[in-house]
């Protein structure tokens, strides 16, 4: 049984006649006709009887009609649905990310995206390391990943900008200045858990500039990292983009400045919806730098 013959069945009761539903379709009579049949021959049952004062329903047709109207109103249902997602006026994108993406990067894009799209939802997952953001997208899970550039990867890539990663809390400096390998070595450390990924940089920056981070707490979770610093326990390495706009005067650059490139990404072509998304992502102003703005002697991470 095929949709094109319910159609069919439902064009030749509705207009009343073969020939008025073969004009309607634009398909011959014969052909029309034979479609009825062969849907009569599968069903096992005459749907459709002619008499002088035109078509009428046989009790095997009174009992098919209504069903047929409803495959198809489900069917129209379904195309519209999906159209709506196409559309971006209803769906949801699976955003996969970080933790420290989820809170300090991506928060300016869901809200212009609600206002472009406001049936539309995002749904973000995080994970506490870019090697299990990168599994999992491997794993065919989510639509759509904004994270650390993944290396090597075989699916579509895009850049949207660089983070800068500051070190917060009492360094005995003024706002703005440079912090050097001495100071670093002397300073007293919030360092993460190896399940975070921003231990993996810290060790990454300690071993470019030669000392070693002398700890005295470590957390997995960059938000209370920052919390114990501003407390005055020690300096925590954050990205720039979670620190409150009122605590930027604790923050000071590392060396020439450790950036770390910040990328959109996916398995595969994404699907409409995740590549307005991700359209979205590149043309708004986010809290990145772009390439060209780097310092020349900056350290990538």
């Amino acid at each position: 049984m095929r949709l094109r013959q319910l159609e069919y069945f439902l064009a030749v009761w509705e207009s009343g006649s073969f020939s008025a539903a073969a004009a309607l379709l634009y398909v011959s009579q014969p052909s029309l006709s034979q479609q009825i049949r062969l849907l009569e021959k599968e069903l096992g049952a005459v749907l459709l009887e002619r008499g002088r004062h035109g078509l009428a329903l046989t009790p095997a047709g009174r009992v098919f009609l209504p069903r047929a109207q409803r495959v198809l109103r489900a069917t129209e249902e379904a195309a519209e649905a999906v159209q709506q997602v196409v559309e971006g006026r209803s769906g949801d994108v699976h955003v996969l990310t970080v933790r420290s993406v989820a809170s300090g990067i991506l928060p300016p894009s869901a809200v212009r995206w609600h206002a472009l799209f406001p049936t539309a939802v995002l749904r973000v997952h995080d994970f506490s390391h870019r090697r299990a953001l990168e599994d999992a997208v491997r794993s065919g899970q989510g639509d759509i990943a904004v994270g650390p550039r993944p290396e090597p990867w075989d699916g579509p890539v895009e850049s949207l900008g660089y983070e800068e990663m500051v070190l917060v809390g009492p360094t005995g400096r003024d706002t703005g200045s440079s912090v050097g390998p001495e100071e670093l070595a002397a300073a007293d450390w919030i360092l993460y858990e190896p399940e975070q990924g921003m231990s993996e940089i810290a060790d990454r920056i300690a071993t470019s500039l030669g000392f070693t981070p002398r700890a005295v707490a470590r957390t997995g979770q960059v938000t209370a990292a920052l919390l114990f610093a501003m407390e005055g326990l020690g300096v925590a390495l954050v990205p720039n983009n979670v620190v409150p706009g009122g605590w930027v005067q604790h923050t000071r650059r590392i060396g020439p400045g450790v950036y770390r490139e910040i990328v959109a990404y996916s398995r595969s072509v994404p699907t409409q919806l995740a590549q307005r998304y991700r359209d979205l992502l590149v043309t708004l102003e986010l809290p990145l730098t772009a390439a060209g703005d780097l310092p020349a002697d900056a350290l990538r991470c």
